[in-house]
């Protein structure tokens, strides 16, 4: 049964079911959130409705944002993916797709508001802790729902930020909004993220770490839910993304300096050995989704031992050897979750199994990362580099070592790419990172020694048809 944010508001933005709200739907509003249960039903409502297929379940991490970013070998038989591959936006099943996607995640932003609007008008229900703390997250989701949106279907914000993009939707309304330039619906992810930092000053993450308050379960886990420094996260990502470096470099260092007490670098062991080795680097991860279903995605798309070239998302073994430095017995990633290797039609593939099951029932074994300790390092290499190039390579240089490599002594911006290109693999951040650099290549999925051309409007997915009817 799906939570009752789910059943008060299934929106279908860009038709007409989203005038469509019926009286008894208000009724229900008002019994759900009239109850502390009900807010956190609701609060975790959200969160399970993260992980469907077009959203970060696959679609926005190991599937379609990586096929983007050249990641995988795909065959022509798997149509939707192959146009992907090229950047074919044209193809129906691609639309169908991209209408998916925008679908869910606009779905989820109302679902966001409601709640952020019943946190206000049912004040009375909550408790000042509860009232921050779910408040924070709610916000902090709907920032990071819109960012992402903003990312795939947005114009290139560092060509043009006064381009229209995408509505924002700041509040529960039967309205359509309208577009907004780059410019100014990044001010609105920011905002959302800078009110949500503030509300969750008092988050149980800060004082007890990952494990949270464990007097109630709703504050547990908290690297399980959008937490304080996921926020902080979040704000370097999209400052980064705008080009304030400051203000990046700020948020950047404020995860750095708690970084070794709250989000350890992972040991070598843990990585790599006993019966149920730690593929995720579970201790790094900021922020991550819970999913139950994390195992098929090894099964349906990476384990070249059972599927066929028209169904593989495959990384090619001389590709992956040529870009990893042939360090695979050395670099945690690759002899962690590339280490072995099955042929298809002639072609030698490595096994990603990142996300495959064991049958130990670890957290980390459901885990889907969205927001790791490393990204954070990498944007603080990257902003001091022109300023601070010791500085910027003492950082990366950080990333090396807990991955097992030698250190670095110069520094160069190639080097950045290399590790978002390694370090990122199937969590969906490698597109993102071309994007925001406006890189005209991409490295070729088919051959270590060859990169692709990349268009700008090729980092412009189309917002669906029946949007646009209304924007």
């Amino acid at each position: 049964m799906r939570y009752i944010v789910i059943l008060l508001v299934c929106v279908c933005f860009g038709c007409s079911d989203w005038l469509d709200v019926k009286p008894s739907d208000r009724v229900a509003e008002s019994t759900a959130f009239s109850t502390v249960a009900g807010f956190r039903q609701a609060l975790n409502g959200i969160y399970v409705e993260l992980n469907s297929d077009a959203l970060y379940g696959d679609a926005l991490t190991c599937g379609m944002v990586e096929i983007l970013a050249q990641r995988y070998d795909i065959n022509q038989e798997n149509t939707s993916a192959y146009a992907l591959s090229q950047h074919d936006y044209t193809a129906a099943s691609v639309e169908s797709q991209l209408e998916q996607t925008w679908g869910d995640a606009y779905n989820l932003i109302a679902n966001a508001n409601l709640l952020i609007k019943n946190c206000e008008e049912r004040r009375d229900v909550l408790s000042d802790k509860y009232h921050d703390l779910i408040k924070g997250e709610a916000l902090g989701l709907r920032a990071m729902l819109h960012f992402d949106l903003f990312r795939l279907f947005g114009p290139v914000y560092a060509i043009d930020s006064t381009q229209a993009s995408i509505p924002y939707y700041e509040e529960f309304s039967l309205e359509v909004a309208p577009s907004m330039t780059g410019e100014l619906f990044m001010n609105e992810v920011i905002s959302d993220l800078r009110e949500a930092e503030d509300l969750l000053v008092s988050d149980p993450i800060i004082t007890n770490g990952i494990k949270g308050d464990i007097s109630d379960d709703f504050f547990q886990n908290r690297n399980f839910r959008m937490n304080y420094y996921a926020v902080q996260a979040l704000l370097s990502r999209a400052y980064m993304y705008v080009g304030q470096k400051d203000s990046a470099l700020y948020y950047a260092n404020k995860i750095i300096e708690i970084q070794e007490q709250t989000f350890p670098w992972v040991e070598r062991e843990d990585a790599l050995m006993g019966s149920e080795p730690d593929r995720v680097f579970s201790s790094e991860v900021i922020f991550a989704l819970e999913n139950r279903n994390i195992g098929s995605l090894y099964s349906s798309h990476f384990d070249a031992t059972t599927l066929k070239a028209s169904s593989l998302y495959g990384l090619r073994t001389d590709v992956y050897e040529y870009h990893f430095d042939y360090e695979e017995n050395t670099d945690y990633r690759y002899a962690g979750f590339l280490r072995e290797h099955a042929i298809v039609n002639g072609v030698d593939y490595r096994l990603f199994t990142k996300y495959e099951s064991e049958v130990n029932d670890s957290v980390y074994s459901k885990m889907m990362p969205l927001i790791r300790v490393s990204e954070l390092y990498l944007n603080a290499a990257e902003i001091m580099l022109e300023e601070d190039s010791r500085g910027s390579m003492d950082l990366y240089n950080q990333l090396l070592v807990h991955r097992g490599l030698e250190e670095i002594r110069y520094m160069a911006f190639s080097y950045i790419e290399d590790e978002w290109y390694r370090e990122f693999i199937g969590e969906g951040q490698l597109f993102f990172f071309y994007k925001r650099t406006v890189a005209d290549e991409m490295r070729s999925a088919l051959d270590p020694y060859d990169d692709i051309s990349v268009r700008t409007n090729d980092y412009v997915l189309p917002i669906p048809d029946a949007e646009n009817q209304y924007n």
